[in-house]
């Protein structure tokens, strides 16, 4: 087995074993594969007393896991934060949000079709918020008026 495979197949196993979330250090005195070896492209991140900072991408849809090397040990953290999975829960929470957000991602994406320019982008997504928003409001006050006013 080669030296590459080797590594990344141990970086995988560390990989599982974090978790969402999760945390590892691991001891240079195992003689752990050093993250370049797997693959690991050089990053930056806060100094905290590191020798360097490394990102490994360990499969494909997978979260990379970000990994400080100290003269001692290695600390490797999980880099995905289900960030779908909380902008969900948060939408899920505030329907008016889930609709603005939609609006807006509507309008960016028509108009970036038809205009084909980034900056058509943001306009169409303010214009589609602030759509939806009207729409949502009339459509509000319109349910208001037909339960307080009988006919």
């Amino acid at each position: 087995m080669s030296v590459h495979t080797y590594s990344v197949r141990a970086w995988r196993s560390v990989h599982q074993r974090l978790g969402p979330n999760g945390r590892m250090t691991i001891s240079k005195a195992l003689a752990f594969p050093h993250p370049r070896e797997a693959g690991a492209r050089a990053t930056i991140s806060w100094p905290m007393g590191q020798i360097a900072d490394y990102a490994l991408e360990v499969g494909v849809g997978l979260a990379p896991i970000f990994i400080r090397e100290f003269t001692d040990r290695y600390e490797i953290a999980m880099a995905g934060i289900d960030l779908t999975g909380r902008a969900i829960a948060l939408l899920e929470a505030n329907p008016k949000a889930a609709l603005c957000t939609g609006g807006a991602l509507l309008g960016a994406a028509v108009a970036t079709a038809l205009a084909r320019k980034a900056d058509a982008a943001v306009a169409g997504a303010v214009l589609g918020a602030l759509t939806v928003l009207l729409l949502n409001t009339y459509l509000e006050q319109r349910e208001l008026s037909r339960t307080t006013c009988p006919s």
